[in-house]
């Protein structure tokens, strides 16, 4: 699991939070917000998720992404 500090020194992952302060985003939309690749908001999503600060709901299609609070008040 990555550390909350690993993960916030990533740009792309700062930018990725900030879009998801909003509200829930799949990875086209998060993709759109940022300016990033499809295929990067997939990985530093993922590494956001390793860290416990994203977490995903997938309907079997589609895979949201939202901002987990509780770990950003701690």
């Amino acid at each position: 699991m990555r550390s909350l500090e690993e993960s916030l020194k990533s740009e792309q992952c700062r930018r990725i939070l900030a879009a998801l302060e909003s509200g829930p985003m799949t990875v086209e939309l998060l993709a759109n917000a940022t300016k990033l690749t499809k295929g990067s908001v997939r990985k530093h999503a993922h590494v956001l998720v390793e860290a416990n600060l994203v977490s995903e709901d997938s309907d079997g299609r589609f895979s949201t992404k939202s901002m987990n609070r509780r770990t950003l008040v701690r």
